[in-house]
């Protein structure tokens, strides 16, 4: 039997911070400090620095921890510009979002299908690259608002999303079909 993968293994490159920026794991403290924290040594992959990073604070990277996924949602990109248009920091955090709302009940799996099925919609649709990247974000802040408790969920910002998506998508056919299906299913989870 082989042995059990960590997220803290040294060279295993994952998310970090409240951007969920993304980082190499350097070296990995077995010792908890003053207040019961284990601290550990990233490189941050943007700046090359080396920052001290609370172990709670450090997540998978969701495209190259399958390791660590188990049946956790996945967003899949196929036959996508996605490269180009540079989502990849968008599609990591709802990713994040969705397996941390995987964790809960049957309503909870619904609103991670419907959310995962639509991004992956938008991603690969034919629409302008401006459009897409807006959208995308737009997904992605949805998907971390989901993840948040109902009381501590920006009511606003989510009416105001959910209420320009279909405008923002109208000129792509089957994302329109994609949101009367899905768009429910979403809204009711957020509670809006």
């Amino acid at each position: 039997m082989g042995k059990i993968p960590s997220r803290y293994s040294v060279g295993r490159r994952v998310l970090f911070g409240m951007a969920n920026r993304s980082g190499i794991v350097k070296s990995v403290s077995n010792v908890p400090g003053p207040m019961g924290e284990f601290v550990h040594d990233l490189q941050d992959q943007k700046t090359g620095e080396i920052l001290q990073v609370v172990g709670c604070d450090i997540r998978p990277f969701p495209e190259f921890d399958e390791d660590l996924r188990m049946n956790k949602p996945i967003i899949h990109i196929e036959n996508s510009s996605i490269a180009n248009l540079n989502l990849g920091s968008q599609i990591g955090a709802i990713n994040a979002s969705l397996q941390q709302i995987s964790k809960g009940g049957e309503s909870q799996s619904e609103f991670v299908h419907a959310l995962q099925e639509f991004t992956e919609g938008v991603v690969s649709a034919t629409l302008a690259d401006a459009q897409k990247t807006e959208v995308v974000e737009a997904l992605s802040t949805i998907a971390e608002q989901g993840a948040k408790k109902p009381e501590e969920r920006s009511t606003g910002t989510l009416k105001a999303l959910v209420a320009w998506i279909p405008g923002a998508i109208a000129t792509a056919h089957h994302l329109t079909g994609l949101w009367d299906k899905f768009g429910p299913i979403i809204t009711a989870h957020l509670g809006i």
